[in-house]
């Protein structure tokens, strides 16, 4: 006597769980040349599987990001806004801040970018949109605006090129959550970071194994540090030190 496999239909998606991306669009070229399989169920299907993958790829952008995040230093600001020979403030230029976060964001799986905008319902701003977009699909964005930054030394066009420069630097601190600090030198542009600032040899292979090691406790962290060379320590001191004070305070909640 034979006995009848019956497998569970495709169709009732609030029983069956989908199959990864690549069985599932196979799945779907066969609903969709099956003339019995109504189209208003397979349209649902589609919709729940479109925000399954949304959502997966929202858990990946910020599982990469917190795990980007204590790496990213806190940047010296060696730009000068000076008016009429008198220093007015200081900040950190955009070719400063990306020299340090690119190597950072490509080795976790991110990218930014800008596009620059013309609102028509508001004449004389610019809107520059940051997107920080991470390699399994998600992305988020910063909007900046204002108007053009005109000044007496400036043509109207350079005027646009300052704002768009102030909008990409502002959206880009703010979608990687980067701070600044004045520099020791008081932003004496073009000056270099000091020489002790160069990361020591074998700094980055030391760190990528090194900060795994707050996920198996404090005790296991505080000896390891001890035990590193004082050229790495030293380092990671002056240039990250809340990325040392965070994996303090992870390793610190393990076993709580």
């Amino acid at each position: 006597m034979k006995t009848a496999t019956i497998e569970p239909t495709l169709l009732d998606a609030e029983s069956t769980d989908l199959a990864p991306a690549s069985p599932s669009v196979s799945m779907f070229e066969r609903l969709a040349m099956d003339p019995n399989v109504p189209v208003d169920k397979l349209e649902k299907l589609i919709e729940l599987q479109e925000r399954i993958m949304r959502h997966n790829a929202q858990a990946a952008f910020n599982a990469a990001f917190s795990k980007m995040q204590p790496k990213i230093p806190i940047i010296d600001e060696h730009g000068r806004i000076e008016v009429k020979g008198t220093l007015r403030s200081t900040y950190a230029p955009l070719e400063d801040i990306h020299e340090v976060v690119k190597p950072i964001t490509a080795r976790h799986g991110f990218a930014i970018r800008h596009r620059t905008e013309w609102p028509q319902d508001r004449s004389g701003i610019i809107r520059i949109v940051g997107i920080l977009s991470h390699e399994q699909g998600h992305s988020e964005e910063s909007t900046f605006e204002a108007p053009m930054d005109r000044s007496d030394y400036r043509t109207d066009i350079q005027s646009m090129g300052s704002t768009v420069s102030y909008g990409r630097r502002y959206t880009t601190l703010d979608l990687l959550n980067i701070a600044t600090r004045k520099a020791d030198n008081d932003g004496q542009a073009g000056k270099q970071p000091e020489p002790d600032l160069k990361a020591p040899a074998g700094f980055e292979a030391w760190w990528n194994v090194f900060e795994p090691l707050a996920e198996q406790g404090l005790q296991v962290l505080t000896d390891a540090w001890n035990k590193s060379k004082p050229e790495f320590r030293n380092h990671l001191i002056k240039v990250n030190k809340p990325g040392w004070d965070g994996l303090k305070a992870k390793a610190a909640k393990v076993g709580r």
